[in-house]
């Protein structure tokens, strides 16, 4: 009898035994399930996330290399700016030397002047009178200077008050000397009578536009001359009009008879100086202004690149701790696959062993 309780008890403990080791295999199995589960689903994640990556990485390479690209334009705008700036200094220089010294230096006081008695440009301060307007055809350049002469360097204002100002500044600073044209004191001959001829025409209304702002300034300069087909013509008119005739090639016939021509210089003309520097100035604030633009480009382009190269960063490191998360629920399957196995095998025994005790019982 003691003997069957014992077998009894052992039965009882090894179906125990038993009962718990399927519970545990059933529990590994499920979990071994969500596990297998959950890193399929991580391994989709896993390549969606490198597929970004490498689509981050393509924009970035792509991004680096216009970046690239844009500092060489940049470089090329540098260099074009470089020979604009010198090419403004040459023409700055043969403007200066078409000039006196002295009207050269007040030109250059008066820039400041202008600045720093707070002028209005265009209302009270107009600048040279050959800053003021404009040829309608190159081909009436000689003319217009040799009609012009040493007024091309006088300087337009307002009035006479202004005029007063800016000489009074220009003798307490010594700072050279120019010719003021005041709008308000100028006297026009309002009254001159061109002659009706297809062989001269008013040089002014011909040869130059300007503002009307400026009408009475150009007229002084300009008015009673004529530009003339020849020298005869210019001969024949100027005597006959009572007025200055200039042929194209720069001839003058004054009114009072005197003749002046010959060779004209054209390396040495005012005008074509003063052309050539505000070309060049031109040239050179629009590549200062390209050149601006550029660098904003590429500022705006380093900061892109920056921002792609901070999340391609982000992206690899949330892959690298993906990765690594599947690292270990892959360690876990197999640690949850031994202990299945394990188990499998003891819960097998135990089945083999109950049968026989059950029958000896």
């Amino acid at each position: 009898t003691l003997a069957k309780t014992e077998k009894e008890e052992i039965l009882h403990e090894k179906q125990t035994k038993l009962s718990s080791l399927r519970k545990s295999l059933a529990s590994e199995e499920k979990e071994v399930d969500s596990k297998k589960k959950e890193l399929t689903e991580k391994s989709k994640l896993l390549q969606d996330l490198k597929k970004t990556v490498d689509e981050k990485k393509k924009v970035r390479t792509e991004m680096a290399d216009s970046r690239k690209e844009q500092w060489r334009a940049i470089n090329e705008i540098a260099d074009k700016v470089a020979d604009a700036k010198e090419a403004s200094r040459r023409a700055l220089y043969n403007m200066r030397k078409s000039m006196p010294r002295a009207t050269s230096l007040g030109l250059d006081a008066l820039k400041q002047i202008v600045v720093s008695e707070r002028l209005t440009v265009g209302v009270e301060y107009f600048g040279l009178v050959m800053e003021n307007f404009e040829l309608t055809d190159e081909k009436y350049q000689t003319a217009v200077e040799v009609a012009a002469q040493n007024s091309l360097f006088h300087i337009i204002v307002d009035t006479d008050s202004t005029a007063a100002k800016l000489m009074r500044r220009l003798e307490d600073g010594k700072l050279g000397r120019v010719t003021f044209l005041p709008l308000n004191q100028l006297k026009v001959d309002h009254g001159a009578r061109y002659p009706e001829s297809t062989d001269v025409a008013p040089l002014m209304e011909q040869c130059i536009t300007f503002d009307p702002a400026v009408r009475r300034a150009m007229e002084h300069v300009f008015s009673r001359k004529l530009l003339a087909r020849s020298v005869d013509v210019a001969s024949t008119w100027s005597a006959r009009s009572n007025m200055d005739a200039i042929t194209l090639d720069g001839d003058l016939c004054s009114r009072k008879g005197a003749l002046t021509g010959g060779f004209v210089d054209h390396e040495k003309s005012r005008l074509r100086a003063h052309y050539t520097l505000k070309r060049s100035e031109e040239t050179l604030r629009q590549l200062e202004d390209e050149h601006g633009k550029k660098k904003q480009e590429s500022t705006a382009v380093d900061q892109q690149v920056s921002n792609v190269m901070g999340e391609v960063q982000r992206l690899e490191a949330k892959y690298a701790n993906l990765d690594h998360m599947m690292g270990r629920i892959e360690d876990d399957v197999k640690k949850l696959e031994r202990a299945r196995q394990r188990h499998g095998k003891q819960a097998k025994q135990i089945e083999e062993a109950v049968p026989p005790m059950e029958t000896q019982i």
